[in-house]
């Protein structure tokens, strides 16, 4: 028995452990590939736009393979959109090393920020569908040496804003808005399921 019994195949254009994860707690079969997309070369004129145009290009960038050609294709890409002195908006993307993870927890320390994630959904004849789920998160001015454990503690270098908060990231933190609080893992689960259902009805 499953939830929903798609007309084609479900993939989803990643390779993030924690998206799969996620995607799994569905219960629907998928296949998880890395796209082809080189996503640091697509940069828009606002964070927001660049997240976005980041994850379409994932997702549709499979789907002009062959093979993948009438399967339903799931994209997503996250940032931290950070507030600059200026009044700008800056993207933060994945830290790539605990030293970096360390600098960017720092930058955090006693602020706001936004955790963006955007959503495509892929469909064969060119059809795309797009959400996107953004979490406000205002961290507590928090140690040196917190921001140290935590980055050791949970390997936090791939992941957007350097925390994770099924593990130990909720000890830096002072309060969370969110409508879906499930994108701040890297996968917004009820955007996804609304895609999802949109997408059936419409088969």
């Amino acid at each position: 028995m499953s939830l929903i019994d798609l007309p084609a195949p479900l993939v989803l254009a990643s390779t993030s452990r924690y998206r799969r994860a996620q995607l799994e707690r569905l219960g629907l079969p998928f296949t998880a590939l890395a796209s082809p997309v080189d996503e640091h070369s697509i940069v828009a004129d606002t964070p927001r736009q660049t997240v976005s145009l980041r994850a379409a290009f994932k997702a549709c960038a499979v789907q002009e393979d062959p093979a993948f050609s009438e399967a339903w294709i799931i994209g997503a890409d996250q940032g931290v959109v950070l507030s600059t002195p200026g009044g700008q908006a800056e993207l933060l993307g994945k830290p790539g090393s605990a030293e970096a993870a360390v600098a960017q927890l720092m930058r955090l320390s006693g602020r706001t920020h936004e955790l963006f994630t955007a959503l495509a959904l892929a469909l064969p004849g060119g059809r795309l569908l797009e959400a996107a789920s953004a979490v406000r998160v205002t961290m507590r001015a928090f140690s040196l040496s917190e921001a140290e454990v935590v980055v050791a503690q949970d390997e936090t270098w791939d992941c957007a804003g350097a925390y994770k908060i099924e593990r130990a990231g909720p000890w830096l933190m002072e309060r969370i808005d969110a409508d879906d609080p499930t994108s701040i893992e890297g996968l917004p689960m009820i955007a996804l399921g609304q895609l999802l259902r949109q997408a059936w009805a419409g088969k």
